[in-house]
């Protein structure tokens, strides 16, 4: 025997705002890092090995 469980998904705009603010704190610390370290990088040397 299988049983089935269905959900139902509703998207409310609150919902959608939460994500949207979770996805750019997501990328904004993400790429803090890297962009710190390219940053201090001389522009030669960031040239020289591209």
């Amino acid at each position: 025997n299988f049983s089935q469980v269905v959900f139902q998904f509703k998207v409310s705009p609150e919902l959608a705002w939460t994500g949207l603010k979770w996805a750019l704190g997501i990328g904004l610390v993400g790429g803090l890092f890297p962009a710190l370290r390219a940053a201090r990088l001389p522009v030669t040397e960031a040239l020289r090995s591209a």
